[in-house]
């Protein structure tokens, strides 16, 4: 096979733990793809004369992959609402500037889970440089439901299965349901806005494609809906009561795990709002409250762990403070769950690929496989921190940062 360019690190971390190869190793590239994985001495030897990037101190990983974002919202405070009313241009201006901070941080695939119908079609001048993208278009919602202003509201079962064939006619790669209020104007995260009829139906859609389904479900009564209506994911780990506090059932866990459920983390949104307020940046009222959800999150993410549930870093970036590029935090906040490094960096990597049944193609540092691929000082599998210093990016064999 022929090769084109030599990455030399220190290590490398495959999608499932650290390479036999001892002392420098190497990955060698042919165009897209990678070729080898190897001792250094033994591939420079082979391939002598050949472009080499050299990271000393580097561990080189597949790129991260951030499985829930909002590319067309800045996350810089701004709320949903004049978010979304913005122009066209200017949102699509947004999600290309949104796309180059968290490829600048690794992250070399992200899935939108909210957006207009008009950023199905939407295409960056650069892709080649900007991370691949999957986009589920607008989630199918209640009638002035929680994200409802990118037009999935749905009184019915019938214009629940109508909104979700609309956005997969539009080119949408899965379907978003939301199935309680969330952080849009006078919805209420505890109170659930579809029946079980309406999520089963959009789910069916999907299904009906060979696509993934995934539902926003903040109470425990959404979840259990969601679950039996055989959607793929879950999104946020709430586990909510009536009554809006959280209240982790160990049986409706049970249940998510048995079907297979996959629960997006987005740990981080109500850290964010923490270190807004901490820096001034929001009022001091609200950070006691954010504090607590996140101390709750974490929580249910560590009694999900200790269960064996399978668990997909997400960021939510793009929502209200959540902002683009520090992908970081989520994954350290998982390692404050109880998540050892190197089990965080399995999950955003190889995990999230097979979630996303993209594991054929990215995900791990393997021959063959598309070279979407991180370089970070330091050794993340030991210190998740590490993922904060990217010394490169790499997007189809290309070093993009």
């Amino acid at each position: 096979m022929p090769v084109d360019r030599l990455i030399k690190v220190a290590r490398v971390f495959d999608g499932e733990g650290l390479t036999g190869a001892t002392g420098d190793v190497v990955v060698a590239l042919d165009g897209t793809k990678i070729a080898e994985v190897g001792p250094a001495a033994e591939l420079q030897a082979r391939w002598r004369g050949i472009a080499l990037d050299h990271y000393p101190t580097g561990t080189l990983t597949p790129g991260l992959i951030d499985s829930h974002v909002h590319l067309t919202m800045p996350g810089d405070g701004t709320a949903y609402e004049p978010a979304v009313n913005r122009e066209a241009s200017t949102r699509f201006a947004v999600a290309a500037q949104n796309l180059r901070k968290h490829i600048a941080a690794g992250v070399t695939t992200v899935r939108d889970l909210g957006s207009h119908p008009d950023f199905l079609g939407w295409l960056p001048a650069d892709p080649s440089e900007l991370p691949r993208l999957l986009r589920y278009g607008m989630p199918v919602t209640g009638v002035r439901g929680h994200m409802h202003l990118f037009g999935g509201g749905a009184a019915d079962a019938a214009q629940a299965q109508k909104i979700a064939r609309r956005n997969i006619e539009l080119g949408a790669d899965g379907i978003k349901i939301a199935a309680t209020g969330g952080g849009t104007l006078n919805t209420v995260p505890h109170e659930e806005t579809l029946t079980a009829e309406q999520i089963g139906a959009a789910v069916s859609v999907a299904h009906e494609h060979g696509l993934l389904s995934t539902t926003h479900a903040l109470s425990n009564e959404a979840i259990r809906r969601a679950v039996l209506a055989g959607s793929d994911g879950i999104e946020h780990i709430a586990f909510l009561t009536p009554d809006g506090s959280t209240g982790f059932d160990e049986r409706l866990a049970e249940l998510a795990i048995a079907h297979g459920t996959t629960f997006g983390s987005t740990l981080g949104c109500n850290f964010h709002y923490i270190r807004d307020a901490e820096a001034g940046r929001i009022s001091a009222d609200e950070l006691d409250e954010q504090r607590q959800r996140t101390s709750y999150y974490v929580s249910n993410a560590g009694r999900l762990r200790m269960m064996g549930a399978r668990i997909a870093p997400a960021s939510d970036a793009g929502w209200k403070h959540t902002a683009f590029g520090d992908f970081a935090s989520e994954l350290h906040l998982l390692v404050l769950a109880g998540y050892q490094p190197a089990e965080v960096l399995r999950m955003a990597t190889s995990g999230n690929a097979e979630y996303l049944r993209l594991a054929h193609e990215i995900g791990f540092v393997r021959e063959g496989h598309i070279a979407d691929l991180a370089v970070f000082d330091g050794d993340p599998t030991h210190d998740i921190e590490a993922t904060r210093a990217v010394q490169a990016t790499y997007r189809a064999g290309r070093r993009v940062i």
